[in-house]
């Protein structure tokens, strides 16, 4: 497996002169290691089949039918109310679509980074990260090495919604703001925009007149809970939103996810702080760099637990469970626990209830269907 094409220091890690791995659009400087010595992951009532839609271990930008299509690292995914599915290409600095065909096509990005407005493919990304997708079929992208929110409208015309390119924590409107290696993004019924803006350990607002303001986080790497800036985050990734309003957050660097509330209360939802894979309620549960986090319509939140090589579910009662993968590095397709993930960084969930995963490292678009018992 080739080396990722960014490398990042992280601070928690460069105090012991530790290089940590991260592709831009992947943030949260996870290294993928495997589930940690004396875990034993364990799935949960129901059996999930996983399965490979796009792509394989050889990276690529190839379009196509699926079973051509090639990706390089795709760091998150999204799925329309059609059934279209949105890859963050990350490695490609591309956004691709698979359709309910089974193409695989460019939606925008020349493929080269770079910071340039236009259509298409005349546009330019930076390992871009993750996405959300509006009510009208727009998408919005954490543009994470130009550190900007771009648009991509419906007609695929690429614009910069917010962010200067400068790295900063700047509140102001548009690109008067700025932002620090934005991570993952979500945009609520109202078209107010959530960032997770890593490098800033800052969830940032954005409201649809593009005014940005700091919604959670002093700014401070910590792991405080609390009421807005009162409360600290290391390396917030993955960010969604609920059906009331609640934010779920994968902050990675602190190994936990966190939730806030619509007051913009943080409180921690599951995670002990410690690395590791052990399953359980709330804190007695444990993640390695969580990268990715997507809710259903019954509530319950799906994680990407990079490090580990899992996607673990977190039930409405705050029970964390393995849903699937062994924790081993490898591209395998199979029931809950016999699968196999490496790296996986972003997920969402349709409105079936089934999960995609973007297998980062793996190159490749995964889906876990759950068959209830």
């Amino acid at each position: 497996m080739r080396s990722h094409p960014l490398f990042r220091w992280t601070a928690e890690f460069a105090a012991a002169a530790t290089l940590t791995f991260a592709l831009a659009a992947c943030g949260g400087g996870n290294s993928a290691t495997g589930v940690s010595s004396g875990s034993t992951p364990t799935t949960s009532a129901t059996v999930e089949q996983v399965s490979t839609v796009a792509g394989s271990t050889q990276w690529g930008a190839t379009n196509g039918p699926v079973a051509s299509a090639k990706f390089n690292d795709p760091c998150d995914v999204a799925v329309d109310a059609a059934g279209n599915i949105y890859v963050d290409d990350t490695g490609n600095h591309l956004i691709r679509k698979i359709d309910t065909n089974g193409n695989v096509t460019t939606v925008a990005g020349a493929g080269t980074g770079g910071n340039v407005d236009g259509n298409g493919v005349a546009a330019k990304f930076d390992f871009p990260n993750g996405f959300t997708l509006d009510s009208s079929g727009n998408l919005y992208v954490a543009d994470s090495g130009n550190n900007t929110i771009r648009k991509i409208d419906t007609s695929g015309n690429v614009t910069t919604f917010a962010g200067s390119s400068a790295s900063g924590s700047a509140n102001g409107r548009g690109t008067a703001a700025s932002f620090n290696f934005p991570a993952g993004i979500v945009i609520d019924p109202s078209g107010n925009l959530f960032v997770a803006d890593d490098g800033n350990n800052l969830i940032r607002k954005i409201d649809p007149s593009g005014n940005v303001t700091t919604f959670a986080g002093s700014g401070a790497q910590g792991s405080a809970n609390g009421l807005g800036t009162a409360a600290s985050f290391n390396a917030p990734h993955g960010i969604v939103l609920d059906a009331s309003g609640n934010l779920y957050v994968a902050d990675g660097g602190n190994n936990v996810i966190r939730k806030i509330d619509p007051s913009g209360n943080v409180t921690t939802l599951a995670g002990s702080g410690a690395q590791g894979a052990a399953n359980g309620k709330g804190t007695a549960a444990s993640f390695n760099k969580p990268d990715g986090v997507a809710v259903d319509a019954s509530g319950n939140v799906y994680v990407a637990d990079t490090g580990n090589n899992l996607i673990r579910k977190i039930d409405s009662m705050g029970n964390v469970t393995t849903l699937a993968g062994s924790g081993a590095q490898a591209l395998t397709n199979g029931q809950g626990t016999a699968a196999a993930f490496y790296s996986p960084e972003g997920l969402t969930v349709d409105a079936a209830g089934n999960v995609y995963v973007a297998d980062t490292l793996n190159n490749a678009i995964r889906k876990i269907v759950a068959t209830h018992s």
